[in-house]
């Protein structure tokens, strides 16, 4: 009887183990879709839980706008029976495809992992410039183009540069971070190892 009660408690103990390890992450990154619509905070982005849908369009601004008014590059607008109104207060959009964060503009997350990834190109001022023709100077806008990324667990949003991943991405995985000090061409690879740590790194929340 003590050993058939022993066997029960093991395979008791065994189906709990492995429920545990089939229960799904609500991390977005491990979704097999993604719901459509606003989210208004970055924890309805991290757990793929938007809490306003409705008719939104991404609308363009012109490259006028952006060059000398330094406007984003974008707007999310929303479109209902009282007309068309500019989406204010919000993290980022999802269109039941693509994902995007609130930034300077809607900007597409081209990858997702521990460290989301996007891409982001703004205006901003540069030196002023001289026009020989009208004898004056003026100031000029320039573009700039960076990758920034986003933690999954915590939403911090960093720059992707090598002060970043050495101080706050890589010492997570002091393996990876070991192999990156010592890359000589490491200013050079800093997407690589976003992507190699993501490869490595499983977060759960």
């Amino acid at each position: 009887m003590k050993k058939l009660l022993c066997i029960w408690c093991m395979m008791m103990n065994c189906c709990v183990t492995i429920a545990q390890q089939q229960t799904p992450s609500p991390l977005i990154i491990y979704a097999n879709t993604y719901q459509q619509g606003l989210y208004h905070s970055f924890r309805e982005f991290q757990t793929n839980a938007p809490s306003e849908n409705g008719n939104l369009v991404i609308k363009d601004r012109s490259s006028a706008a952006q060059m000398y008014l330094l406007a984003d590059k974008n707007q999310l607008v929303i479109r209902d029976g009282a007309g068309e109104r500019k989406v204010k207060d919000y993290w980022g959009y999802c269109d039941g495809q693509n994902l995007y964060v609130h930034d300077n503009g809607l900007n597409k997350i081209i990858e997702t992992g521990y460290y989301c990834i996007y891409y982001q190109q703004r205006m901003q001022p540069a030196a002023r410039s001289y026009n020989p023709t009208a004898m004056t100077t003026g100031p000029m806008n320039v573009s700039v183009q960076l990758y920034k990324v986003i933690n999954i667990t915590t939403g911090e949003i960093l720059e992707l540069s090598a002060y970043n991943l050495k101080k706050y991405i890589l010492p997570q995985d002091p393996e990876l971070l070991q192999e990156f000090r010592t890359d000589k061409e490491k200013k050079d690879k800093l997407l690589y190892y976003v992507r190699r740590f993501n490869q490595r790194n499983h977060p759960v929340i």
